[in-house]
């Protein structure tokens, strides 16, 4: 059973018109006719010996048992409260994929469910969404949820009843501990490589040194950023000028926040707000640099903030300029319309009747993403022999696989206990108002490096 948490005041709750799905807990199963597989995707690759620990599993032959013809996965987002007017299009993107591919007959004699809770993005509802999973549907994996402190909260029961928590929607680097933590793995680049990346482009840029200056939520999210930079000052000559937090759930402009940068006069501000708050800061940015004369820093925003729906349509002129980083490709920009991985996203987006202007494709084309690499990881582990928990968490740990959505250079790509994270490479981008321009090639140096534990 889930640990007990201290519950705390939650988000007032809101409606969910965004979603094809019902508030509070959604489902979808789809029959697979037959037992041929036609392409959904690309085909991954198993290498390595590692595999899953099933001595220490609270039930080490629950984790072995062979799975059924239903594979039963549950993910746990925000579908209601404040958090969900920015996430619900990541739901909406989970579940396409997986209507997508059991249209495609994506694991051979296999269907695949999905029931996916709600937790308001508040971590000390997910034990309680978890266990409804896992004890009232059964599932036999948890995939895509959403937060750091949400994956945290259910990490430990997970794995100590090794039920594989697939990759989290989150860029803490806790989920490159395969070693103390086997059963839990990330999607995003993690956040402490996301900021190296944004340190050596600072470098580059202030060869001379640059006064740096952040703002960023006051959760694991954000000090992982301020963490990172505090690492790297030294070796990348920066010299950090002030620290500004918000509280995750404050939705006010973040003014005396902004003023008290401004009075420092930071080259560069890396910013690391949450949700709505990414449009909210830069557009209080702006107000306050028009009344700076002769300031203008550089700002580097955290990608999860990278949507259009952010940087563009609710910044308006404030998003112009800001640089930001992607592994995936945007599913919005034209001149990407031709590809195969965006051509297939949007035709499924537009088959499934989804309404842009209330579910932002690029955010969905995120929980579309993870949902296709926890498919590939469900493929791989078929194509074993042996379709169980743990050869599906074996499967995760030695997988390569190029997602369909991936940037030139971008791979999803682990090595047991070697190397945990999945997805380690980012395209640099600025946003020039119309469109994001990519500054160089991607950035691949960090692939394939140690786990961090």
């Amino acid at each position: 059973m889930f640990r007990a948490h201290r519950v705390v005041a939650a988000a007032a709750l809101l409606s969910c018109p965004m979603l094809s799905v019902a508030c509070g807990s959604t489902s979808t199963s789809h029959p697979t006719s037959g037992t041929g597989a036609t392409a959904s995707g690309p085909v991954g690759e198993i290498t390595g010996s590692w595999t899953a620990p099933v001595a220490q599993c609270s039930g080490p032959a629950a984790a072995t048992a062979p799975i059924g013809t239903t594979v039963r996965i549950g993910s746990v987002m925000p579908l209601t409260g404040g958090p969900a007017a920015g996430f619900a299009p990541v739901a909406a993107g989970f579940k396409l994929y997986i209507d997508y591919a059991n249209a495609h007959h994506a694991v051979a004699g296999h269907t695949l469910s999905l029931d996916i809770e709600d937790d308001q993005y508040n971590q000390a509802l997910t034990p309680g969404a978890v266990e409804r999973l896992v004890q009232g549907a059964k599932v036999d994996l948890v995939a895509g949820v959403l937060g750091t402190a949400d994956n945290l909260a259910v990490r430990d029961t997970l794995n100590e009843e090794c039920i594989p928590q697939l990759n989290a929607l989150s860029g803490s680097p806790e989920w490159g501990r395969p070693v103390d933590y086997p059963w839990t793995t990330g999607l995003l680049v993690n956040y402490a490589t996301e900021t190296k990346i944004y340190g050596n482009d600072i470098h580059q840029m202030f060869p001379s040194g640059a006064k740096v200056a952040t703002f960023a939520v006051d959760n694991e999210f954000g000090k992982a950023y301020t963490d990172t930079l505090h690492s790297i000052a030294t070796q990348d000559g920066l010299t950090l000028v002030d620290a500004q937090t918000i509280a995750a759930t404050d939705a006010t402009a973040p003014t005396a926040q902004v003023d008290d940068l401004a009075a420092k006069r930071p080259d560069v501000i890396v910013a690391v707000p949450l949700g709505l708050q990414c449009p909210t800061f830069l557009k209080t940015l702006a107000d306050v640099e028009a009344a700076t004369p002769g300031w203008k820093p550089t700002v580097f925003l955290t990608n999860s903030c990278a949507s259009r729906l952010f940087v563009g349509k609710l910044a308006g002129a404030a998003g112009v300029g800001v640089i930001t980083s992607n592994a995936f490709k945007d599913v919005s920009d034209a001149a990407n319309a031709s590809d195969a991985g965006v051509a297939t996203f949007l035709g499924a987006y537009q088959a499934a009747g989804l309404d842009p202007t209330k579910l932002d494709p690029a955010t969905t084309a995120t929980g579309w993403t993870a949902a296709e690499v926890t498919v590939a990881i469900i493929r791989a582990a078929a194509a074993t022999g042996t379709l169980s928990r743990a050869s599906i968490m074996t499967a995760a740990r030695t997988l390569t696989y190029t997602p369909l959505l991936a940037r030139t250079g971008v791979r999803y790509q682990m090595n047991g206990a070697l190397d945990g994270y999945g997805i380690e490479s980012l395209q640099l981008l600025r946003w020039d108002g119309t469109t994001y321009e990519e500054l160089g090639p991607t950035v691949t140096k960090f692939e394939g490096a140690t786990t961090y534990r």
